[in-house]
């Protein structure tokens, strides 16, 4: 396992590379998030493209038809995952160089849990106050959570904010558990 972490950590070091040298990281990062959307629900292209049973030349066309608008570093990229036989980590390999152009322009990205559906507008003022708080351009993404008590869940990577019903009763079990602890002890 340790091998092809390696492997997919040295393909998009290289993509990274390539775009801070051509001093592209969000224009690259905007075509690879893309990209990865269009292969997320096409998975099957993946094994197309890894296929021993389908030509190169034929790979290459169909790469070019289906990716021929975005950068043509990417397109040549893509081929040379391709033409390595390791297409099948693809996904793996472009998420891995979104995450390090993400850290390189500060930017996170994150879920907000509501029971409810959040307008974009009230998106947006809960990312411009994160972001300040955490000195990054903060994404947020709305899941709706039916379980959720009455309130909100934030998590952006290891950060979590809960302001919820729920929530406030897990703390009071815990508080209350701690003083019958605390009064058994003496």
């Amino acid at each position: 396992m340790n091998e092809i972490n390696q492997l997919i950590h040295n393909w998009s070091f290289a993509l990274f590379d390539l775009a801070c040298e051509l001093n592209k990281i969000k224009k690259m990062a905007d075509d690879v998030s893309a990209i990865e959307k269009v292969l997320k629900q096409n998975k099957e292209y993946l094994n197309i493209l890894d296929s021993f049973n389908i030509n190169s030349k034929t790979k290459m066309n169909l790469i070019d038809e289906a990716f021929g608008k975005f950068d043509e570093k990417i397109v040549i990229f893509i081929k040379l995952v391709s033409e390595a036989h390791i297409a099948k980590l693809l996904l793996i390999i472009l998420n891995k160089f979104l995450e390090l152009c993400n850290n390189k322009m500060n930017v996170k990205y994150g879920h907000i849990y509501t029971t409810i559906a959040l307008t974009n507008k009230q998106i947006e003022a809960f990312e411009k106050k994160l972001s300040k708080q955490l000195s990054s351009e903060v994404h947020l993404t709305n899941i709706l959570k039916p379980d959720l008590i009455a309130g909100i869940k934030i998590k952006i990577g290891d950060y979590v904010i809960e302001n919820s019903v729920d929530n406030q009763l897990k703390n009071l079990k815990k508080f209350v558990a701690k003083q019958k602890g605390e009064k058994h002890d003496n």
